[in-house]
């Protein structure tokens, strides 16, 4: 399988150089190709064929992506400038920016956090689209000097948690009307209360608010376990759930919603915690998960990270990092075949199509890290390297 991963990366790698320019953007944008890029290089090496035109290349795109991202409209982590500004902290701690021009490029993050403050205040905690990806953002760099910002968010975060004195409750927040919705809790890691608790887990690690983040993030674990529906053979957790309501529906398999982040994260919980009960809740789910294999079971279509099976692959990946469990080791593999299956598209980027029931003729063409070839490429690299360091933005870090 080494030979074929390989194969498939050249194609990826080949298919990027060539490709149209993309929107200032990490997630379906020029950043998450350069994401790419960076690691690709790295992996094959000095003696690779080319290393030097590659590397230059890397830089010309990069010097394009700095100067293209200046004033972007979006502050967002996954459309925006909040992204890219993570991008250019990833590459400061990989030694390839030093601190002077790392500071000229990210010039604008104090008005990106006074954003994040106004969009928490109406309500929207969203990670790719709202204020708590620009937050996290944040957390990344191994600076002291964002810890004002980073104690007022979490306050704020903390506040909207606790309106009621009976109980934790995070309205989910509408993305088309853009405001809260009383009643409804989104669960998943895109847009919902997992992606809260991750939130939580990072501020706890950072020592922001500790005690309060230990609380958030504990009480947020409870409604995951009080939530659970056992007695199923498919998803344990619904995407949504209605306060005062039974939980109901069904989830599908993948790194936005479902019981695969949700494990995953309550897992990484119990190690931060020390909590061994959490740590089996999260093995328990993420077992229970590995047996969905069919479409039917897991409604996965494409290849991507974001509803995926790389982005599977890359969870039971880690967990096997974690664990050394042989279960997360056979889906982990499992779940990599199927990703270079899915290369079967001869219009395809590297044989690969994003799936989009919404679009015409239903599979398009991506180059994005959430969706498209470049996240797809990033999973294969840390498949056979076991080096994850990318992965802090889509919130699977350790």
């Amino acid at each position: 399988m080494k030979e074929e991963i390989q194969t498939i990366l050249d194609k990826i790698y080949l298919s990027l150089k060539t490709h149209d320019y993309y929107q200032p953007s990490l997630l379906d944008g020029e950043a998450g190709y350069c994401l790419f890029d960076q690691f690709y290089i790295s992996y094959t090496g000095i003696d690779a064929v080319n290393h030097a035109d590659n590397v230059e290349d890397f830089e010309n795109n990069l010097q394009t992506l700095s100067e293209d991202s200046i004033g972007c409209p979006s502050p967002f982590f996954s459309s925006g400038k909040a992204g890219v500004n993570w991008f250019f902290s990833y590459l400061k701690a990989k030694d390839v920016l030093d601190e002077e021009n790392w500071e000229i490029l990210c010039d604008d993050d104090p008005e990106l956090f006074e954003q994040a403050i106004l969009y928490l205040k109406d309500g929207n905690y969203d990670f790719l689209h709202g204020s708590i990806g620009i937050a996290y953002h944040s957390l990344y760099a191994q600076t002291n000097q964002y810890t004002t910002f980073q104690e007022t968010f979490f306050q704020l975060l903390y506040k909207l948690a606790y309106q009621s004195p009976d109980k934790m409750f995070i309205a989910h927040f509408d993305l088309t009307n853009l405001v809260p919705v009383p009643n409804k809790i989104n669960l998943g890691m895109a847009h919902g209360l997992i992606s809260v608790l991750k939130f939580c887990l990072q501020c706890y690690q950072k020592n922001i608010c500790s005690v309060a983040a230990k609380k958030l993030a504990l009480d947020i674990a409870d409604l995951f376990r009080s939530t659970i529906n056992r007695n199923t053979n498919n998803s344990l957790f619904p995407n949504i759930l209605m306060l005062d309501e039974p939980a109901k529906g069904y989830s599908r398999v993948g790194w936005c919603y479902g019981d695969l982040s949700i494990g995953f994260v309550l897992y990484q919980a119990g190690v931060v915690f020390e909590d061994t009960a959490l740590k089996d809740l999260g093995t328990e789910i993420l077992i229970h998960t590995s047996k969905r294999r069919s479409e039917e079971q897991t409604m996965v279509r494409d290849a991507g990270i974001c509803h995926g099976s790389a982005g599977i692959a890359h969870v039971y990946n880690k967990m096997w990092h974690y664990t050394k469990n042989p279960v997360f080791k056979e889906a982990c593999d499992f779940w990599i075949q199927q990703t270079l299956d899915f290369s079967i598209h001869p219009d395809g980027y590297a044989g690969f199509k994003s799936y989009s029931p919404d679009a015409s003729g239903k599979y398009t063409n991506s180059y994005g890290l959430l969706n498209g070839i470049s996240g797809i490429g990033l999973v294969l690299l840390s498949y056979l390297t076991g080096d994850f360091s990318w992965d802090y933005c889509i919130m699977l870090n350790d």
